[in-house]
């Protein structure tokens, strides 16, 4: 047997909505909902005939045979995520509970409950009715409050001395303060965190065994060692030499295996997979890798495909994040915290995050009792996401009272705790007011200025060049990012037609001002949210995106990928000598960075294919690439497509398009 098993739970799950609230009374948790329906997980009921509009409590229940073989062992259950208010069973008795978070995972010990050698039962309540004392807040909150267990399951079995979560930084280090892509070496240290006071309370001598390895499996440091600690471990500056870089267009990853010996014993065993990444700005300017980048983004909004809701599995979850690089887009943001799988799929793949605390409009004046709620929301959203290099920031709000002083206080508050917990990373809080009066406005608190720009339509008709000169001459320290911008209907009338107007006059202008470091699209996609202006039940939606709910594209789509093409390029053909020059050149205000391992393709009508490499360009920098000798084509039904080194196509088309 490994050390450590982990076994997901997803099939043979009955479900039973609790419509007439009698599940407690008549102990449902016993043995399971008496009247179930068989289902998989992840599930919601809030996308089911009739169930739609339905907030109150549904309850789960499953068998898992436990071998004879795994007593002495420590089993836990794992909860990627039970929205919202969860309360769990095994074999009739609780062992545990969690609550006012509906988007972070949970695990609960199971060892002393379980019978070995025979079936187990669990049961799970979920509760999804507004709560006063959760986040999101009341109904505040502009997205779909899909009740269920919307996330994984897993049973994992290891020794009695596990752990429980990792903190691992990969730490590049630069010759000098100046610009560069490269790094002569790299330091990995990290915090890991045994599960409950094994090292304490046993006063037993642990080995922990540190190996890390590059992506096609050399390893890089030496095997790392340390015996008798305590609960909670920290170790420093293992060496990489020469480390490859993460970076949206070059995710260079590598594996981090975390091994825990009882004597010669080995207990626990995971694997980590980390980058090696630095962002950080200097001034208002934003610093990739100490790369002087300006980027272009779109944000998606999870759990709006009507047949799907927020239960949705990692290949769905993936589809629509492919659509954001196929748009170009390198940098998003997640108003609630997301999936491991979801972020796992973007540390491989290259797409920045910031992933957000839902504190959304209410309370509207935040004071220090909910300094409680927000910091177990961080505990739990970064305790399981810290090693993932595609996260950039931590968002700890978005779209209160800016204005107001007991906002700021308490922001201030509660980046200086979330900081304690990681301060690695960007902090920031999401503004819809700083354009009302920059130098109050708590987005001033977070390490780089996020705006909700509205103006035109939910912020009135105000001069947007000048309230954008007097927002970047306030921060002339701090990176600006247009945190979102666009249309909603019907709250708003133009249809796609406007929205393509918005997205195209908007982005003009930002590319007008060099405070600006990124600028977010919201949104890629129509979204269901139980605030919807159209639609009902699961179709309940605000259309928004560029995408409608089941991900076809609409026009504006297009126009978002070609905005964001980091390249433009030109032909120049002769036609009886068979030659073509393609010129090259990249884009020097949004986006703006270097490229380097692009590809440019061309297939003709036979097939065949004509490909090279672009050289690398810093922005502003074109190349010109000769094909010759090309035999006598259709040229009007040649193909080109130009790619990102991650596979992704930047341009595309037939030679007659450009």
């Amino acid at each position: 047997m490994r050390a450590r098993l982990s076994i997901p739970l997803e099939e043979s799950w009955i479900f039973q909505a609790d419509t007439e609230n009698e599940g407690v009374k008549q102990k449902w948790h016993e043995e399971g909902p008496p009247l179930g329906e068989n289902i998989k997980i992840p599930h919601t009921w809030n996308v089911q005939n009739g169930l739609q509009e339905f907030r109150g409590t549904g309850w789960y229940s499953c068998v898992f045979f436990a071998p004879a073989e795994w007593e002495g062992k420590l089993l836990r259950l794992q909860f990627d995520a039970v929205y919202r208010d969860a309360v769990v069973w095994v074999n009739g008795q609780k062992v545990g509970e969690h609550i006012n978070s509906g988007y972070t995972s949970f695990v609960l010990e199971i060892s002393s409950t379980v019978v070995f050698g025979e079936n187990n039962r669990v049961v799970v309540s979920a509760n999804n009715e507004n709560s006063q004392t959760a986040l999101p807040m009341g109904n505040s909150f502009d997205w779909a409050d899909d009740g269920g267990i919307i996330r994984g399951v897993s049973l994992i079995v290891s020794g009695r001395a596990a752990i429980d979560y990792t903190k691992i930084q990969a730490v590049p280090v630069f010759s000098d303060e100046g610009e560069g892509c490269c790094s002569p070496y790299g330091l990995i240290s990290g915090e890991i965190c045994l599960w409950g006071q094994y090292g304490e309370a046993n006063n037993t001598s642990l080995k922990m065994i540190v190996r890390v390895t590059s992506k096609d499996g050399t390893i890089i440091s030496e095997e790392w060692e340390k015996s008798s600690f305590k609960s909670l471990l920290h170790f420093k500056n293992i060496k990489v030499e020469s480390p490859k870089l993460w970076h949206f267009d070059h995710p260079h990853l590598y594996k981090v295996n975390l091994s825990l010996n009882v004597g010669e014993v080995l207990s626990d065993e995971v694997t980590v997979e980390i980058g090696f990444r630095e962002i950080r700005s200097k001034g208002s300017t934003l610093l990739l890798n100490r790369e002087p980048v300006r980027l272009m983004g779109v944000e998606w909004m999870p759990g709006s495909h009507p047949n799907r809701g927020m239960a949705e599995t990692s290949s769905q979850l993936q589809e629509m994040l492919r659509h954001i690089k196929e748009a170009n887009c390198v940098i998003t943001r997640f108003h609630w915290q997301q999936d491991s799988k979801l972020l796992e799929w973007c540390d491989r793949n290259g797409l920045l995050v910031q992933e957000e605390i839902p504190h959304w409009q209410a309370p509207l004046d935040p004071d220090a009792e909910w300094l409680q709620t927000s910091m177990q929301h961080a505990q739990e959203m970064i305790q399981q996401h810290y090693n993932h290099p595609c996260i950039y920031a931590w968002g700890i709000g978005n779209e209160v009272n800016g204005q107001s002083p007991v906002t700021v206080r308490y922001f201030e508050k509660l980046k200086a705790l979330v900081s304690d917990l990681d301060d690695t990373r960007f902090i920031n809080y999401v503004s819809n007011t700083v354009h009302e009066n920059s130098a109050k406005d708590a987005t001033g608190v977070g390490d780089v200025i996020m705006w909700n720009d509205y103006i035109g339509t939910w912020h009135g008709d105000l001069d947007r060049p000048a309230v954008i000169d007097t927002i970047t001459e306030t921060y002339e320290d701090k990176p600006v990012i247009v945190a979102e911008y666009g249309l909603c209907e019907p709250a708003y009338e133009g249809g796609d037609k406007r929205r393509i107007q918005i997205l195209t006059d908007n982005t003009s202008e930002y590319r007008n001002h060099s405070g600006i470091a990124a600028i977010i699209f919201f949104s890629l996609n129509d979204y269901r949210t139980q605030m919807g202006e159209a639609g009902e039940g699961m179709l309940r939606q605000r259309v928004h995106g560029s995408m409608y709910l089941d991900g076809t594209p609409k026009p504006s789509y297009e126009v978002l990928r070609q905005l964001a093409s980091p390249i433009n390029i030109s032909l120049t053909l002769q036609y009886d000598l068979g030659k073509m020059e393609v010129i090259i050149e990249t884009s020097n205000d949004i986006p703006s960075y270097r490229i380097s391992g692009y590809t440019l393709r061309m297939i003709d009508t036979d097939g065949d294919v004509y490909a090279q490499e672009i050289p690398k360009l810093e922005p502003g920098e074109r190349c010109v690439l000769q094909f010759l000798d090309i035999p006598q084509l259709r040229w009007d039904e040649m193909l080109l497509n130009i790619a990102r080194p991650t596979g992704f196509t930047v341009l595309s088309g037939s030679l007659t398009r450009f």
